[in-house]
């Protein structure tokens, strides 16, 4: 589906959101505005269907209930939420969980028009049945832990050790203190270059500190491979999946990471890796500083707020520039950012995060979502909210079925 044409942030959609938001509180509207939200809903089975939702009480309240459900636990979650924000210096901390043009116009619209996610269907076939989620049991969302693999290959589940040093490496003190890896140096290192990787299954999320004191944050379903002390003229490391790095400035050592098919190159910097291998990109985000990137003969070097692209194909390079950095980074800030997203981005975010399997009954339809859910809701939670987009669930234990 064309994203131009069914977006929900152009303006016959921002005009539609006002009117509706108008009548669900309670304001007459005039005969010109009622015959244009007659002419609105005739334009399709999923406007009608809308509208008749709106007039409809006991579909309100249903709205309603969902919501209160999903959000009954917010206030216990703001402390841990907040501590993961880290805004950046001079920044207060975004609190809102759902943003955008018609959320702010129509919070009482927004429940009827999907909540966190709004669609537009480009279809006339009635919408299946909803499909209920109460009777499965809950999916709780993921959480801090990783998987420590020593220079010798041995592991560690770093879910549930203990603060205190947990391993010496070539010279240096592997420490975990509140789930957090650090490296302390003894000075004591010789001989070949110790490597250790630390690495997310789905459903985990993890920070360190490498040995230089730069910091790390791992998202789901992730790794990063580390020599236990840099010394030398560079850095290197090697990240798969998706990780932020605050590099430690060192203008004597540049810091490299290798992402797939990309090198990045960084003197002292903030920014983002999305290299998952189910993505069709590798995908450089810069917050602060500078990095150069390079790929298949092509480099580039960029500014904050500028993405550059990598497509494994080969097929080159592309920089972007004032891309919406809150959504790069609302993985690591508590948040699920489905801003523009189609379906199968958004599964596999859930995949990640879950730790399930998704698998479509008539293949991948052509819906795109908008606004952001609080990462720490249930699966259900989640797939509540996204139903109210003419998608339906259904799950078998761990493998969530998406039906048309």
């Amino acid at each position: 589906m064309p994203t131009d044409d069914y977006s929900f942030m152009d303006h016959a959609f921002d005009r539609i959101a006002q009117l509706l938001h108008r009548q669900l509180t309670g304001e007459a509207l005039s005969a010109a505005e009622l015959q244009e939200l007659e002419a609105w809903g005739r334009q399709s089975a999923g406007n009608a269907a809308l509208l008749e939702k709106i007039h409809h009480e006991a579909s309100i309240h249903d709205m309603l209930q969902t919501w209160h459900r999903i959000e009954r636990n917010r206030e216990q979650n703001r402390a841990r939420f907040l501590a993961q924000l880290q805004a950046p210096a001079g920044q207060a901390p975004r609190l809102s969980f759902f943003r955008g043009k018609v959320f702010r116009y129509a919070a009482a619209a927004a429940l009827i028009i999907g909540i966190a996610a709004i669609t537009w269907q480009h279809t006339r076939t009635p919408a299946p049945p909803a499909i209920s989620l109460r009777e499965s049991a809950p999916i709780a969302p993921g959480r801090e832990g990783a998987i420590l693999t020593l220079a010798d290959g041995s592991q560690m589940v770093l879910d549930s050790a203990g603060n205190g040093v947990i391993a010496h490496q070539n010279g240096a003190r592997v420490v975990l203190q509140n789930g957090q890896l650090a490296y302390n140096s003894t000075g004591g290192g010789a001989g070949a270059v110790a490597y250790n990787t630390v690495s997310t299954p789905k459903g985990r999320q993890f920070k360190l500190i490498l040995p230089d004191g730069t910091k790390v944050w791992l998202n789901a379903a992730s790794a990063i491979k580390y020599p236990t002390a840099f010394s030398g003229t560079t850095r290197a490391i090697t990240v798969e999946g998706e990780a932020y790095f605050e590099v430690a400035a060192n203008d004597k050592a540049p810091f490299t990471v290798t992402a797939g098919g990309a090198t990045i190159e960084v003197l002292g910097t903030s920014f983002n890796v999305n290299a998952y291998t189910n993505e069709n990109s590798i995908r450089t985000t810069l917050l602060s500083g500078a990095v150069r990137v390079s790929a298949y003969q092509h480099s580039a070097t960029l500014k904050p707020a500028q993405q550059a692209t990598v497509k494994p194909s080969g097929a080159g390079l592309t920089v972007t520039s004032q891309v919406d950095t809150d959504q790069v980074m609302a993985w690591k800030n508590g948040l699920f950012n489905f801003e523009n997203a189609s379906l199968d981005e958004v599964m596999r975010q859930l995949e990640r995060w879950y730790d399930i399997e998704v698998v479509y009954q008539k293949g991948i339809p052509p819906t795109r979502f908008g606004g952001e859910i609080n990462k720490q809701n249930t699966l259900q939670d989640v797939l509540q909210i996204l139903e109210g987009s003419n998608v339906h669930f259904q799950l078998q234990g761990r493998k969530l079925i998406v039906m048309p």
